[in-house]
């Protein structure tokens, strides 16, 4: 079997490097944090590690060695049932084994209640929820996170890109106009990974924000995730082999793998679909200035992928008008017949689900000859590719 064995971890002022070997290759996995948890992050226990390198180490067959020890309670989760679950589920993933002594749990007073901070649906949606005069005030927010972790992952060879600069400012800026706590966390981790294996955020999403959180896991009381899929989708296995496993499929059961030591874990918005969410932050004034849901862009280009779904479902719902301030909407309206057009192909022909929860909202559009010239094309294109 091969092997991960992580070798030191050292603290900073501002970072903690941590000096790893991949079978004989030697790397550095440095993280940093801001002023204000900097003083708080732990050094004596590998768990943050074991989280970041877990589903690389699954897929390529590393165990994961260390000398430094692992809390208890993580390391019984994970052997006894989380590794044996996923493995079990996926002929393609490797029984690993966690080689490190054991430590008792870290005991103390917490106070942090977390969530991402993305400012898209999924973000605004958990924001908007645990922050409303119905949420008990144990379980309301008062800190939001951002992590720079592989999300916008451009190069190999860059860790913080414009787009990732862009975004760490519009969180920044929201939390401080609506009196949240700030906590940055930076890692060089994805970039290491992508080294022996093609990173994929997709698949990696959630055991990147266990790395980051684990690192001050001793201040963290509740952390809600926004989960990306409803229960209804839940699944441990890949459609394929080569297909994907997404961890937004299983963050139900990874989050309460990680909820040890009074930590609570939750996938949050899971209850709701991407139209339900929708809905709910429409009343929650702040999306109207900081929805922000572009791939490309740090502000909203209204030409991504993202930015169509969320236009046509803002325009589904009445509302659009009230988002000109984060979309491009005079060019929606402009464009408005392409927007229904794409909604329609990914709809009827890749059976997308986000564009079927918000397709009966434009019925009255998708008319038969408007049907009819879609496909003529499509057909169009299709003979025009042939003789290319």
């Amino acid at each position: 079997m091969n092997e991960i064995r992580i070798q030191e971890i050292i603290k900073t002022e501002d970072s903690i490097q941590a000096r790893i070997f991949i079978n004989e290759n030697e790397e550095i996995i440095k993280t940093t944090f801001n002023k204000e948890i900097a003083n708080d992050t732990i050094t004596d226990r590998i768990d943050a590690f074991v989280w970041g390198f877990l589903f690389f180490a699954l897929c390529e067959g590393y165990d994961i060695v260390s000398d430094i020890p692992i809390t208890d309670e993580l390391y019984y989760n994970l052997e006894f049932h989380f590794i044996n679950a996923l493995t079990g589920c996926n002929p393609s993933l490797h029984r690993i084994q966690i080689k490190a002594p054991l430590i008792n749990g870290i005991k103390g007073e917490r106070r942090i209640v977390a969530t991402g901070i993305s400012c898209g649906v999924d973000s605004l949606y958990t924001i908007a929820q645990h922050t409303s005069q119905h949420t008990p005030e144990n379980n309301r927010i008062n800190t939001l996170a951002f992590f720079n972790a592989g999300s916008s992952m451009k190069a190999a060879d860059i860790l913080r890109t414009p787009l990732v600069e862009g975004r760490l400012q519009i969180a920044k800026a929201f939390a401080a106009e609506y009196g949240f706590d700030f906590i940055f966390i930076e890692t060089n981790l994805h970039l290491i990974l992508n080294k022996y294996l093609t990173y994929s955020h997709t698949e990696n999403h959630t055991y990147m924000a266990l790395f980051c959180i684990y690192h001050i896991q001793n201040k963290i009381k509740t952390y809600y995730y926004s989960s990306g899929y409803s229960y209804a989708e839940f699944t441990l296995k890949r459609e394929n082999h080569n297909a994907e496993l997404g961890s937004a499929h299983y963050d139900l059961l990874t989050l309460s793998m990680a909820s040890i030591n009074n930590i609570r874990f939750y996938s949050a918005g899971s209850e709701a679909n991407r139209l339900e969410k929708t809905k709910y932050i429409i009343s929650y004034k702040p999306a109207q200035k900081y929805l922000n849901v572009c791939v490309n862009e740090s502000q909203n280009d209204s030409k991504c992928f993202k930015c169509i779904r969320t236009l046509l479902t803002l325009d589904a719902l009445n509302v659009i008008d009230d988002y000109r301030a984060v979309f491009d909407v005079d060019y929606y309206k402009t464009h408005r017949q392409t927007y229904i057009r794409r909604m329609y192909l990914e709809a009827t022909f890749r059976s997308n689900s986000f564009y079927k929860e918000i397709i009966p909202y434009y019925k009255d559009q998708l008319i038969l000859l408007f049907k009819l010239r879609v496909f003529t094309s499509v057909i169009k294109n299709k003979i025009f590719d042939l003789f290319k």
